[in-house]
């Protein structure tokens, strides 16, 4: 997946070492996407189906590739992981959906309380709201916001990696960072990268799903948001 990925634990009515145990296999099922998955490695399915789209996919494919389908849906086409040069990469989902499994190791393991953060990609376990801070496009070692957390929240731009982002619609990218927060780390993983390249069109979109919040901003530094997003803290200049 090419990321940093951290953990907040609080084991609760587990010990601390079976609280690292749970960490440690969360870690190892991080692994094993990646080994799946990263459009990287030459010898992981990805890749391979890539080279040889005949060759059968595995269940986790296949699953992957039906929540691809219906984040492109939500997101009216700003989402498409087939209509990328190097053909279908679903990076720009499955690290949402990665963290989502390694927090559902820690939940099965009966732990009190965990935050899993993937690059900046949170999720969270029901009963916990966190403050998180939204690293500022423009201005290093600042936040553009501080969100509250219960579920989850994704951010996605081009102040980090460049030039990355690819409008599959009309080739323009609208935002040099775009944060959504509710639902499932998955979509809220996808629908960020289709708001950082739709702009008010998907941010319109958003304003009609149900629990799914969120906010972008320009190259000029105006900041855009849903009517439901609580921001803590602006310091946009």
């Amino acid at each position: 997946m090419g990321t940093v990925v951290s953990f907040l634990v609080d084991p609760g009515a587990r010990s601390e070492d079976d609280a690292g145990r749970l960490v440690e296999e969360a870690c190892a099922e991080l692994h094993r996407i990646d080994e799946q998955f990263s459009p990287w490695r030459a010898d992981s399915e990805l890749s391979r189906r890539r080279r040889d789209p005949s060759i059968e996919p595995s269940d986790l494919m296949r699953e992957v590739s039906e929540l691809c389908e219906v984040a492109r849906d939500m997101s009216g086409g700003y989402f498409d992981p087939w209509a990328l040069p190097d053909g279908f990469d679903p990076t720009g989902l499955v690290k949402g959906w990665a963290a989502e499994r390694a927090l559902a190791v820690l939940a099965q393991g009966g732990v009190g309380a965990a935050l899993v953060n993937a690059g900046g990609d949170i999720c969270v376990l029901p009963g916990q709201r966190y403050d998180v801070g939204v690293q500022h496009p423009t201005i290093p070692d600042a936040l553009c916001a501080v969100v509250q957390v219960d579920t989850c929240v994704a951010t996605s731009g081009v102040y980090a990696r460049g030039e990355h982002l690819i409008n599959p619609l009309d080739g323009r990218v609208a935002a040099v960072s775009a944060t959504v927060m509710g639902g499932r780390l998955a979509y809220a993983d996808a629908l960020a990268t289709a708001l950082a390249v739709g702009g008010p069109k998907v941010l319109h979109r958003l304003e009609a799903m149900a629990g799914i919040e969120g906010f972008f901003i320009t190259q000029d530094g105006v900041l855009f948001k849903t009517r439901g997003m609580a921001l803590g803290v602006a310091t946009l200049t």
